[in-house]
């Protein structure tokens, strides 16, 4: 049978069951064996499943629902949060990141805070699922009971709705990702629910005394512009809201009219996980009740919902909180504020300490931190909430009750103080990830955690290998040739500044708007730094700022420059500083203001940060530069001894002699593949036009299988930040992977239409060479070719991504 030039098998009917007596079962089951079994449908469990099954684990992913995504869905439509809301470059990579891209490249739809989630990213990730080899997927089906044999899960039983269908599932490993730890508890792990009292672990922000409170639930909405007066009449059962101090002053802010809500949430006196069915309906007679009042009373918005409709009320409610289950580590609020280096660390995350107020609209004030942000953002601050870029170890992942039971997500082992910064999506999906690869590569084992705790260094090169990144962990692949080749380019940028007239080529990247931006100008109300980076073996002579003097008199204020670890080393005062000074700021402006720092040539080997600090001068402004220079941004004082990401992560207007060397070709085997320590990226000199390329020379021939690289691209700033149909600028459009031969380069592969950050080359035979090149064609719209890392392997090891460029055959 052919339908518009498509072949189908003909359809054959399915036999009639024959008539049951009373008493006799309906349900028809199935028995298989996989050997990994991922229950739960949210990105964490998305991002295990697929882990698992790209590293040749039999898996099933188990979702109760009929979309994938689970708070990130089009069902629920919270938008995904991760490290990259509060620091430069820390966007989640892996699975999550080529889900995130793809949506930005093929969605219409802009992305607002919360309730504008359409069905493209729902195909996005049901796409992914279904073209990974290796996994099956059970939409629909829910877990409904465990066996447990000897401390070992055997198996499961789940049931598809619909379908009258019992699923009898035995596996070597299980992964609860269902965010109420619904596996885990059916299977007998301990698990928390509520406050812990702050002497358990020594937690500041929890309270005196242990309570079973969570934080609540959230239904979002949408509405449409009819492009007509409309009527809205709430039902009578809806609760009506009539005194706008009850947003204005409880931080409830009303950004916009197109959806909403985060604050929208209701938790005590009702349990999030036993009485999600009367939350659901608590939170649709707010919902309806706040539109009825933004649309009918408030004083500024009603005039503008004139032509608003409500388009879509969401009926699943979105948890932030519910059931934890307990690892063989607890994390707290200290490993946060500390983070330690693990030597288990297999995720991380950037969020701050959320802890909404227990009740939601029931209460005063939503949440403490953003209500005092609203009311007055040139005071708010997050205090120690506000945590940089931390670690997650794999003991908080893995059960200590059972010996094949790993699990990502909300219901992960931590404190509820700790839960309110790793609960966000991002974060859920880079423990899911981090779980799939533990699952996959020890399933085999007699006692899959203690041999995954055993191999952990494994599970973090391969971590590293897929895309995932670790705070503390670098490549250290020993199969990586490309860790003992020399490095060279047709051509490098160098570091030179920035100033208030340079050009932006972020491609119409703008930034979270549902927020106050803060710092709005470069006004220096608090104390004030730029990062910079030193090129190796170079001096420093000068270093020029472009400032303003709003006042009428000259200003003195003192600078001075430290050495920083990383870019997100936040301490105000790191040290004893490089050198101090006195800068005078004329009247008027911008004015190159320069500091002869004389700083003798740094270390020889690799590239490191300074930073140049300004102290608070309220007439003074250091000019915000409409470009971002790749890897140099700047913070503020957000507290004493404390700095954080200025404004949405940005770059002041600075100026360096000599040029510094920051964008070497050794940086692409630096072992880290995003800005952190050092830029760790490769760029060719934007004057030269295009092509360039980037070269691996051995001092002898090595045989070469498969080459993965990545490019610079979607870290700067989180996802809300991006374009419908955004290609990022900085990544490789069009390239060549060549290999040197006797008789010349050789094109080993040629790709178009790029906007993969990942691109894995597989070739089909194995190459031996002495020099290996990658040719960049044309990138996205940025002048420079941009590479984090290339990495080079005698055998395929590397994971294939979703989502690759078109590759050209001959």
């Amino acid at each position: 049978m052919s339908w518009n030039g498509v072949t189908a098998a003909p359809w054959t009917p399915l036999s009639r069951s024959p008539c049951r007596r009373d008493g006799e079962r309906a349900m028809r089951t199935d028995s298989e064996h996989f050997d990994v079994v991922v229950a739960g449908g949210g990105m964490a469990g998305v991002s295990a499943a697929i882990a698992s099954a790209r590293h040749g684990a039999r898996t099933v992913l188990i979702q109760d629902r009929p979309v994938l995504g689970g708070n990130s869905s089009s069902e629920v439509r919270v938008t995904p949060h991760g490290a990259a809301a509060f620091h430069g470059y820390a966007r989640e990579t892996g699975v999550i990141s080529e889900a995130l891209i793809q949506d930005r490249v093929v969605n219409h739809a802009r992305i607002w805070e919360d309730g504008w989630t359409n069905s493209v990213w729902d195909m996005v990730l049901y796409d992914m699922a279904t073209r990974t080899e290796n996994l099956t997927l059970q939409l629909n089906t829910g877990v409904e009971d465990a066996t447990v044999v000897d401390g070992r899960i055997t198996r499961i039983t789940a049931r598809t709705w619909g379908a009258e269908l019992i699923h009898d599932i035995s596996a070597d490993v299980f992964i609860d990702c269902t965010g109420d730890g619904t596996l885990g508890e059916l299977a007998g792990n301990p698990g928390r629910q509520g406050m812990e009292a702050g002497s358990e672990f020594g937690e500041v922000y929890a309270p005196d005394e242990a309570t079973s409170d969570t934080m609540g639930s959230t239904l979002c909405f949408k509405t449409v512009d009819t492009g007509a007066p409309t009527e809205f009449h709430a039902p009578d059962w809806a609760v009506r809201y009539d005194d706008e101090r009850f947003f204005l002053k409880g931080g409830r802010k009303v950004p916009h009219l197109e959806c909403g809500y985060w604050w929208i949430e209701l938790g005590a006196p009702w349990d999030t996980l036993y009485d999600n069915e009367t939350l659901r309906h608590e939170l649709t007679r707010h919902v309806l009740g706040i539109w009825d009042y933004l649309k009918n009373r408030d004083p500024y918005w009603s005039p503008r919902a004139a032509t608003l409709a409500l388009d879509w009320v969401g009926q699943i409610p979105g948890k932030r909180e519910s059931r934890r289950l307990e690892g063989r580590h607890i994390l707290r609020e200290q490993d946060l504020v500390e983070n330690p280096a693990y030597e288990d660390e297999v995720a991380f995350g950037g969020w701050y300490m959320d802890l909404h107020t227990i009740g939601g609209l029931l209460k005063d004030v939503a949440e403490p931190t953003t209500a005092n942000q609203w009311t007055n953002p040139h005071a708010a601050s997050m205090g120690s909430k506000y945590v940089g870029p931390f670690s997650i170890p794999l003991s908080s992942l893995t059960s200590r009750a059972l010996s094949n039971l790993f699990f990502a997500g909300r219901d992960m082992s931590a404190t509820h103080a700790a839960l309110s910064a790793t609960r966000v999506i991002g974060t859920c999906a880079s423990m899911g990830q981090a779980v799939g690869v533990a699952a996959a590569l020890n399933h085999a084992a007699p006692n899959v955690a203690d041999a995954a705790m055993a191999n952990v260094a494994d599970v973090q090169q391969t971590l590293l290998r897929d895309g995932a990144f670790l705070v503390h962990v670098g490549n250290a692949d020993p199969s990586d040739l490309a860790r003992s080749a020399t490095i060279t380019a047709s051509s490098s940028d160098l570091v030179r500044g920035v100033g208030p007239s340079s050009q932006s080529h972020l491609g119409g990247v703008e930034y979270w708007r549902d927020y106050p931006l803060f710092p709005a100008t470069g006004r220096l109300e608090r104390r004030t730094a730029q990062w910079i980076i030193r090129g190796a073996g170079q001096p420093l002579d000068t270093i020029g700022l472009a400032l303003s003097n709003h006042g009428d008199a000259p200003v003195t204020l003192t600078a001075r420059l430290y050495p920083v670890t990383d870019i997100w080393d936040y301490q105000s005062n790191p040290g004893e500083p490089l050198a101090t000074t006195e800068l005078t700021v004329p009247v008027g402006g911008p004015t190159w203001v320069d500091w002869d720092v004389a700083l003798p040539a740094a270390a020889a080997e690799g590239s490191s940060y300074i930073r140049i600090d300004l102290e608070a001068s309220p007439d003074v402004e250091w000019h915000i530069s409409p470009a971002v220079l790749p890897g140099q941004i700047a913070t503020y004082e957000d507290r004493p001894g404390h700095y954080r990401r200025f404004g949405s992560g940005q770059t002041l207007s600075f100026r360096v002699s000599p040029a510094q060397r920051g964008y070497e070709p050794g940086e692409v085997i630096s072992g880290v593949a995003r800005p952190h320590r050092s830029t760790n990226e490769w760029r060719s000199d934007p004057a030269e036009p295009l092509p360039a390329w980037i070269q691996l020379d051995w001092d002898a021939p090595r045989t070469v299988r498969q080459v993965q690289v990545t490019f610079p691209g979607h870290l700067l700033r989180e996802y809300h930040a991006y374009p419908p149909f955004f290609r990022d600028p900085q990544t490789l459009r069009e390239y060549e992977i060549q290999a040197a031969q006797a008789d010349g380069w050789h094109t080993l592969a040629r790709v178009q239409d790029n906007t993969s950050t990942r691109v894995v080359h597989t070739f089909d035979s194995p190459v031996t060479t002495d020099r290996l090149r990658l040719v960049a064609l044309k990138t996205n719209g940025d002048p420079s070719a941009g590479v984090y890392e290339i990495r080079a392997y005698e055998h395929p090891v590397c994971t294939m991504p979703s989502y690759p460029g078109r590759e050209l055959t001959d």
